[in-house]
């Protein structure tokens, strides 16, 4: 069994990245552990995590989400290029950490997170959902990130390539100032429908919506958006 110490992990709190995994604890603290580089395991460690005896348990590092604040639910990518974390915290902010080549931390830069002090915790800007608006789900792909939010709406952001943002272009989103907040389009998911779960894959988004539908937009070279052709949408 994996051992985080005095505290246990709480149901449905895993996320696995690549060649790291997050993990939310009964108290909402979270710890990561796996490959340390790029920050994506958000506690500034100086070598891998786990691999080793005397790592885990009270050893290992609680990922410092900022005073006060706790994680109801954490994505992870499983991607070489793009290993970074997204959790959705206690008062509905979201903040995530990790690689973010294309913006995909939402933060308006191209700048990785987590691997250097001084840059998680109250340090680490949340994304910018728009004005009054928080989160109630998130999901990481490859390059990008999506959330479902507290009006219904649903937000994406990062690498754009195959239109995996929904938001009728391929612009990378949330790489440069001024690109968040309510400059940030909200995913066109048509009329009348509401986000109820959301997933990511490498360069695709697909969305659960209250009447039992789904739809997929983004990267579609294998058929990944089950539309019967491989034209990206």
């Amino acid at each position: 069994n994996i051992t985080f110490g005095t505290s246990s992990a709480s149901s449905s709190s895993l996320a696995q990245g690549y060649r790291h995994t997050c993990g939310i604890l009964d108290n909402g603290s979270v710890k990561c552990w796996g490959v340390r580089t790029n920050g994506r395991l958000g506690n500034f460690a100086t070598q891998n995590i786990g691999d080793n005896a005397g790592e885990m348990g009270d050893a290992l590092a609680v990922t410092n989400l900022g005073t006060g604040r706790t994680a109801t639910s954490i994505s992870a990518v499983g991607h070489q290029d793009s290993a970074h974390t997204c959790a959705v915290l206690d008062d509905g902010t979201v903040k995530c950490w990790g690689v973010n080549g294309q913006g995909q931390l939402g933060i308006g830069t191209t700048t990785a997170m987590g691997d250097n002090a001084n840059e998680m915790g109250d340090n680490l800007a949340a994304v910018d959902l728009g004005t009054g608006r928080t989160a109630v789900a998130i999901a990481t792909g490859y390059w990008h990130a999506c959330a479902i939010l507290d009006n219904g709406g649903m937000k994406c952001w990062g690498g754009n390539s195959y239109g995996q943002l929904g938001i009728g272009s391929n612009t990378a989103v949330g790489d440069a100032a001024g690109e968040m907040g309510d400059n940030l389009s909200y995913t066109s998911l048509g009329t009348g429908l509401t986000p109820v779960y959301i997933d990511a894959g490498n360069a695709h988004t697909c969305a659960i919506f209250d009447n039992g539908s789904v739809k997929c937009w983004g990267f579609n070279q294998f058929g990944n958006l089950g539309l019967g052709t491989n034209s990206p949408q």
